[in-house]
């Protein structure tokens, strides 16, 4: 059997959200740390999905990226689908990671989306009118070592709060 048409992809290669890390250089999926088994075709499904989060990618597109121009039904997809959020722990009545979109498609939905980085900063606001303890610690976690991501929870921190910022250590990563 041939494997999954997707290829890795640069910009997704290695991907964080909640608890899993996707590496799809490595064709590695971990849930804090620990190996989850799961079939080369709903690995590549996840891989397409993740790499687009919150868009909608169509069966046909998915059906395209996975299975590239043979002949397979919606219900290969669907079970794939299916096998995919076994792997997660998905429950698609209540979805955390892919969102069934009524006879369009999928989304990934997974919170905390990002890619490991050595050149993102962590934010710190200075003063004590700034944000409060929780919501800075949520904001840097939310960066995940992403530098796009940490620059933009800057400008908006500072923005927000009108307070001056510091960046800490710029080859530290961001709390996770």
């Amino acid at each position: 059997m041939v494997g999954p048409a997707i290829k890795p992809n640069a910009s997704c290669a290695r991907l964080c959200f909640d608890e899993f890390e996707l590496d799809e250089a490595d064709a590695r999926l971990t849930r804090a740390g620990k190996p989850v088994a799961i079939a080369p075709r709903p690995f590549a499904l996840l891989c397409a999905l993740a790499c687009t989060p919150r868009v909608l990618m169509t069966k046909n597109a998915l059906l395209d990226a996975v299975w590239g121009h043979r002949f397979v039904t919606d219900s290969v997809l669907k079970s794939a689908i299916s096998d995919l959020r076994a792997a997660l722990r998905d429950d698609p009545k209540q979805p955390r990671y892919i969102e069934t979109v009524s006879r369009k498609g999928y989304r990934f939905i997974g919170a905390g989306v990002g890619a490991p980085s050595q050149s993102a900063a962590p934010v710190e606001l200075n003063g004590g009118a700034g944000l409060s303890h929780a919501a800075t610690a949520a904001l840097t976690a939310l960066c995940r070592g992403d530098a796009t991501l940490a620059g933009l929870i800057r400008a908006v921190a500072a923005m927000l709060e009108h307070d001056r910022m510091v960046v800490i250590d710029p080859s530290a990563q961001c709390l996770s």
